[in-house]
């Protein structure tokens, strides 16, 4: 299991017209429509933008614009 992040993207959201998020795992970002977390995951505060994520440790993969996180 890795690290992992995600977060609401309001520059994607307005360019695409619908809600995006990032989700950001092994050192890679990935704008996706929805998460699918089977996962425990909780908020992280930070001092830059995003100021508020998600995060939590399992398996990320990502389909049609979905990212099903999972334990392995």
């Amino acid at each position: 299991m890795h690290a992992f992040w995600f977060h609401y993207n309001r520059p994607a959201s307005q360019r695409a017209g619908s809600a995006k998020l990032t989700v950001h795992y092994k050192g890679e970002c990935h704008i996706v429509d929805d998460v699918i977390c089977g996962v425990a995951v909780s908020s992280r505060r930070r001092n830059s933008q995003p100021r508020l994520v998600m995060a939590g440790r399992g398996v990320v993969r990502i389909r049609d614009g979905v990212a099903r996180i999972t334990e392995v």
